[in-house]
């Protein structure tokens, strides 16, 4: 400890027949756990700028373990991490007094709360004796979201003609520094850990280095949440949404992100020989659904392709037929196909695609392994695509170069399957029902010329489609996980980028007939327009605005937008009851229940609630939280949880108000048009960020989707406005748009003008320095619109 250790692995195994907990050091000799942690306590007490980090192995009960922990006096000095919270900084670690962190190796069900299971925290690369393996975004252990980075086993090479004495000098093998600094570079992550069989002084030289280099540090983040994956162009690099690179001496660093279904502020960033570290953020803006659409297949008119580029299939035996939950689909039986244009017109080949569709298998032949949706008539590697059911689930191949899905499709049921290739980082990704099946990267492209065929594989004879496909769609890029999910929450409206003409060809001169009709009259009416706005929401409409009080009942009723509160029958505010862990179970049930009005399985529920709990304990954990959650409800009249085909559900009577689910039944009326929609709307989201406080994996689609509706909502409802006698108003939109979305120049030119109006010049000045500042800390460069540009925007 005197020698700049920053901690140890201890192998800890129990003495039967000294009844105690025993140390087993490299030399394969033990000695009492006991004794060590009281030496590590001592010195503790004497360096009071200790820190250290103690990773145990072992496979005794932790109730042995904890009261050995008691027993030597160091639980004051342990530190207890907050799952949700940053790791603290060392000089925090300092004045806390929670200067030692233990990690256990394996997990052990009932651990104490000072005791972090590793690889929920840190990840592991994978070694080879020689040189560092390639990183294809995968570790041998730990999720790639987890931000430390450990490096165990390490290997160190000699060279020929070298004497055995400069193996470990760093002055003539650089291979140590160079090793951790690759891996590095490749994982955006910190260098944490690194774990020797036993200390050896060289590596202070190591470390000396590592600390040297300059770092560049940052987020990339989408509605001010960090993305899960991130890779990064013209690197072998693939990062969390938190990253953090070297820069060595004489060295460039270009840095432009990529991740599906986004583009970035800013594109790309050029650090050149940068003498200092630098913070540099970039901000995800998602790309708009048709970005990128090269075909869109929805068979009400045959095989008639409703993308703005036409390439239309030829039908061989496909009929088609009105379904009752899909209208119109294509229906394939044996030897029926739909022949499209080649890989290279549809950009499949040696590209980023997705592949989307609705798919329902009529019956699996028990001679017939292969239920074909995409597939070419080749049978050669990386030279054949074939999208296909393969023991009856989803299956993503190029030919020797395949990943199978896990999920079992039964028949008679529509289900949305994507396929989605990512060329950058060689990603093959398989979704069902919106959700993540199955992920593998390092996947070379596919890199065929055939036609490519629906309801068809050629590769075997029997490998044809049997059954029912709808909304088959090809995009020339990666969707985003959000994307998938709402198409396959029918979210999105791809009706949009249809060409009415090639859905209905007669009607094409009557059409072009009745647009220079509109035309015309819109020139007629030009004129009047010109005499004066008439304003499209009259004031005292708009006076209904001021009665904020009245926006939630006096009882009956939840709250979600802005503080969570919750108000029973008798008008008593009831919020207090909702531990953290019930709510987060209301929440999770709620949201599941608006949604899809499904609800969310048993298995999904604990999975997401307590993942590392064993099924016993989940079940138990499961039945107490619901018994109580059910409890608190009862005081409304009524919600009630209700389990049904193993689904669980929220379901409100009419009496109670939920502003999430009213805000969620009034857009799904899609009443935009009216100008009476707004006020109701913003009526309801006003009171702040929905579900402010929660941050949670399963939560962040959900409100991103609302978060995206207020944004762009709350603008058009701006445009109906009249800024000389509405600024007030047009004020209070403009900062809860701001509120979603802290840097969007729309709202904060609305804001200006809103506030020059009423004379306010000097906030207005104000409030632009503070938008400029952020948008540079955000963005790493600053806004280019000037004070006066948004004045006139």
């Amino acid at each position: 400890m005197n020698s700049n250790i920053g901690g140890f692995r201890f192998y800890l195994e129990w003495e039967r027949q000294q009844n105690q907990l025993m140390l087993r050091n490299s030399r394969g000799q033990s000695t009492p756990f006991l004794d060590q942690l009281i030496l590590i306590r001592k010195h503790l007490e004497t360096k009071p700028d200790k820190i250290l980090t103690l990773f145990l192995d072992f496979n005794v009960n932790t109730n042995e373990l904890s009261q050995v922990v008691e027993e030597s006096g160091i639980l004051p000095y342990l530190y207890i991490h907050e799952s949700d919270n940053e790791w603290p900084t060392l000089r925090n670690m300092v004045e806390t007094g929670k200067r030692v962190v233990v990690f256990m190796m394996q997990q052990h069900r009932n651990s104490p709360d000072w005791l972090h299971y590793v690889w929920d925290y840190a990840v592991e690369p994978y070694f080879s004796i020689l040189e560092a393996p390639d990183f294809i975004g995968e570790f041998l252990k730990g999720d790639p979201k987890n931000n430390l980075l450990i490096y165990n086993d390490y290997n160190f090479p000699r060279r020929a003609g070298r004497p055995d004495d400069s193996f470990f000098n760093t002055t003539q093998n650089p291979y140590l520094i160079e090793h951790v600094k690759n891996v590095w570079k490749s994982t955006g992550k910190t260098p944490n850990f690194i774990m020797l069989d036993r200390y050896q002084s060289w590596i202070i030289q190591v470390l000396y280095q590592l600390r040297s280099f300059h770092t560049i540090k940052g987020t990339v983040t989408f509605n001010a949440q960090t993305l899960n994956y991130v890779s990064w162009e013209g690197t072998n690099s693939l990062t969390s949404g938190k990253y953090c690179f070297p820069v060595g001496p004489g060295e460039t660093l270009t840095l432009s992100p990529k991740s599906p279904g986004y583009q970035f502020k800013p594109e790309t960033v050029v650090f050149e020989e940068p003498e200092q570290n630098k913070l540099q953020h970039f901000v995800a803006v998602p790309l708009d659904i048709t970005e990128g659409l090269e075909a869109y297949y929805g068979f009400e008119n045959g095989a008639i392709d409703y993308s703005i580029n036409g390439v239309n299939g030829k039908d061989v035996g496909v009929h088609y037929k009105n379904d009752p939950l899909r209208g119109m689909v294509a229906v394939f039986e044996s030897e029926s196909f739909i022949e499209l244009p080649k890989a290279e017109d549809l950009k499949l080949r040696d590209h980023d695609f997705t592949v989307s569709a609705w798919v329902k298998v009529d019956a699996y032949d028990t001679n017939n392994k292969d239920i074909s949706i995409i597939g070419t008539k080749g049978s050669s590697y990386q030279q054949s695509i074939h999208l296909v059911l393969r023991n009856r689930k989803p299956y993503f191949g190029f030919y020797s170069n395949d990943l199978e899905g896990k999920t079992i499709l039964e028949t008679g049921r529509w289900y949305h399957l994507v396929w989605r290739y990512n060329k950058l980082t060689g990603e093959q990704a398989i979704f069902v029902d919106g959700k993540l099946d199955s992920r593998s990267l390092g996947h070379p492209s596919y890199k065929g010329r055939e036609n490519i065929y629906l309801g068809m594989a050629g590769y075997a004879a029997s490998a044809h489609m049997n059954g029912e496909i709808d909304d088959l769609v090809i995009w020339s890029r990666t969707l985003g996980e959000e994307e998938i999910w709402s198409l396959s929450k029918d979210l999105v409206d791809l009706a949009q980028s249809r060409n009415v003409f090639l859905r209905y060809p007669l009607l094409s001169k009557i059409g072009v007939i009745f647009l220079a009709l509109v035309f015309l009259l819109l020139i007629y009416l030009k004129l009047p327009a010109r005499l004066g706005r008439k304003r499209l929401l009259p004031p005292e409409k708009l006076k209904e605005l001021d009665d904020e009080l009245h926006d939630y009942p006096e009882k009956n009723f939840i709250q979600l937008f802005g503080d969570f509160r919750v108000v029973d029958a008798e008008g008593t505010d009831i919020t207090g009851q909702f531990t953290p862990k019930i709510k987060q179970l209301f929440l999770l049930v709620l949201v599941y229940s608006q949604h899809n009005r499904k609800g969310i399985s048993t298995k999904e529920l604990s999975r997401i609630l307590w993942p590392d709990l064993s099924y016993q304990n989940a079940k138990n954990s499961r039945g107490v939280t619901i018994r109580k959650l059910r409890i608190i409800l009862e005081r409304m009249d009524q919600v009630e949880v209700v389990f049904n085909v193993d689904r669980w559900t929220i379901q409100f009577s009419k009496a109670v108000y939920c502003d999430y689910a009213e805000c969620l039944k009034l857009l799904n009326e899609n009443k935009e048009k009216e100008p009476g929609f707004y006020l109701d709307f913003y009526k309801i989201i006003r009171g702040g960020e929905v579900f402010k406080d929660e941050s949670h994996d399963w939560l962040d689609d959900y409100k991103g989707n609302v978060g995206n509706n207020i944004v762009d909502n709350l603008l058009k409802f701006i445009h109906l406005l009249d800024p000389q006698t509405d600024h007030e108003l047009i004020l209070k939109l403009a900062d809860r748009i701001l509120v979603t979305d802290p840097i969007n120049d729309q709202a904060l030119s609305f804001k200006l003008r809103a506030l020059v109006i009423q004379d306010n010049l000097n906030t207005a000045k104000y409030t632009y320095e503070k938008f400029a500042s952020l948008y540079e800390e955000l963005y790493g460069e600053k806004l280019e619109l000037t004070f006066d540009d948004l004045l006139k925007a």
